[in-house]
């Protein structure tokens, strides 16, 4: 059974796919829209744990569909991760502000995402400290510099986490290129099909055009040789007349 049901908005399916595919790996549902307004609609008949949005949408943008969001009493409890690109601290700040409940890059460390998730979802601290503060973890870009030990450790993490995204990137990919592999098999195996049934129809008209010629080549003939036989018959009988009439005629000449 799912840990949870989340929404991704976002207007670009690569986007939706591959935060969908680093939710499934950690067990929650998800359904995906392409703008604020088909989110909106969707949430009045579906419940959400969790909503991934994005800022720039057709339409209503990222921010204003947050607010929308936070000024309902139906979906101002449910947290809000701005999915997106911008990583400006200014931009968190604002997100924050909203109401969101962190920042989440296109690039997304998925430990980190991971951690937020169980956070959330059990209401359990985390090594990052209670949920309230690991939504703003999510949101703190410039932490203070840690020891460089810590600082190797954090790289290694994040490199980590892209590596993960990439590969997720990388599997989609994979499979589209399958896909559109089969697909252009199967066209492929339709055209050499038709071209078949074509050849199969052209053989069977050349048949059926050899059939019905000798067909009639024999009729023909047949034809023919009744003619013969009756020109042969008239012959013979215009021979007997003449034989006939030479007769009377010698006949007459006796007398």
């Amino acid at each position: 059974m799912p840990r949870g049901h989340a929404l991704i908005v976002d207007d670009s399916s690569t986007a939706r796919i591959i935060l969908a595919r680093l939710l499934e790996r950690v067990d929650v549902r998800t359904s995906g829209v392409s703008s604020a307004e088909e989110a909106l609609t969707r949430l009045q008949t579906e419940t959400f744990d969790l909503i991934f949005l994005d800022h720039l949408l057709p339409g209503m943008d990222g921010f204003q569909a947050l607010e929308r969001l936070k000024s309902q009493p139906a979906t101002h409890h449910i947290p809000v991760f701005m999915y997106t690109s911008q990583r400006a601290e200014r931009y968190m700040e604002e997100a924050k502000a909203h109401g969101a409940a962190g920042v989440i890059g296109k690039q997304v460390d998925r430990q980190q995402l991971v951690q937020t998730i169980d956070a959330i979802l059990s209401g359990t601290p985390t090594d990052s400290g209670p949920p309230d503060t690991v939504a703003e973890a999510l949101m703190d870009d410039a932490p203070s510099p840690p020891p460089p030990s810590s600082n190797q450790a954090s790289a290694n993490k994040r490199l980590t986490g892209r590596l993960a995204t990439l590969e997720i990137a990388y599997e989609e990919a994979d499979e589209q290129i399958r896909a559109l592999k089969n697909t252009l098999a199967g066209i492929q195996s339709g055209h050499q099909e038709a071209l078949e049934r074509e050849r199969r129809r052209h053989r069977a008209k050349w048949w059926t055009t050899v059939g019905l010629f000798g067909v009639i080549t024999l009729v023909l003939g047949w034809q023919l040789g009744e003619i013969a036989s009756a020109m042969d018959s008239l012959n013979e009988q215009l021979i007997l007349v003449e034989r006939i009439i030479s007769g009377l005629v010698e006949l007459e000449s006796g007398q």
